[in-house]
């Protein structure tokens, strides 16, 4: 048995956090793999010493709708079995939000789940974009039996205690009541947010805050970023943190340690 430390981060643009200091935290971290959301990059445009790092195999599937819109990337030491880049439904794929990841003993899936948007407008569709990962994540478990993570950004904090200001957040998007629904039927279907059953009552952990108003000081913020898994691995589940003092996006890198 082995132990892996696996890293989920939105950078909130891969060039921009490319100069603040990324790559030399990169190049210090032992990391077993990295993933990434919304790079804002095309392959062409993310920075070369990534593509080619010498610890690092770059994996990345980016929007085809629009440049510098979404977009997702792994970096991991040991290269997957083999790595599935997009849904398959069209409308997904094109916003480059999926990497699916076959390792020898695990299956990873790096998501960055849509915004709904301040008007609601995309609430709609990243419910469907959830409902495509919670059916996938349960198809891959039956044919490959085998341990599956599914980390992201998934734009929604689940509980009161995932957020600094509930009360004033009920009609955000993020918040709404029809998107934290989703994720307890996620929990329904078999599926555990590995820091919340490590640390059930812990308050004051967030993942993103408002560059406004100096909300990251304050830690105003939400916690909207996670690390799932199905409910039999997580024993194996060793540690789940929240690593605030990296800086250089509005959202925070988020670490998992376990056992395989």
């Amino acid at each position: 048995m082995s132990k892996l430390n696996i890293v989920t981060w939105n950078v909130n643009g891969i060039r921009a956090v490319s100069k603040k200091g990324f790559l030399s935290w990169l190049n210090k971290s032992n990391f077993d793999v990295i993933c990434l959301q919304e790079i804002k990059a095309n392959r062409e445009d993310i920075p070369e010493e990534l593509l080619n790092h010498k610890k690092y195999t770059a994996i990345s599937h980016s929007s085809t709708k629009k440049k510098g819109y979404s977009g997702v990337m792994t970096l991991t030491k040991k290269k997957p079995l083999e790595t599935q880049i997009g849904l398959k439904k069209k409308k997904f794929a094109i916003e480059g939000r999926t990497l699916i990841h076959h390792f020898e003993k695990y299956i990873l899936l790096n998501c960055y789940f849509p915004n709904g948007q301040r008007d609601h407008g995309r609430v709609p569709y990243k419910l469907e974009y959830s409902e495509e990962i919670r059916k996938l994540s349960n198809k891959l478990q039956k044919e490959h039996k085998k341990p599956i993570l599914i980390c992201g950004d998934y734009n929604t904090a689940h509980h009161e205690i995932d957020l600094k200001n509930p009360k004033t957040n009920k009609k955000t998007t993020g918040f709404l009541p029809i998107e934290r629904e989703w994720i307890d039927k996620f929990y329904k279907h078999g599926y555990r947010d590995c820091f919340r059953e490590l640390n059930p009552e812990k308050k004051d952990v967030y993942s993103w805050w408002s560059y406004r108003g100096g909300c990251r000081e304050r830690n105003v913020g939400w916690r909207i970023d996670y690390f799932f898994t199905n409910k039999e691995f997580l024993e194996n589940i060793k540690k789940c943190e929240y690593l605030y003092k990296i800086k250089g996006s509005d959202h925070c890198p988020v670490k998992i340690t376990f056992n395989i």
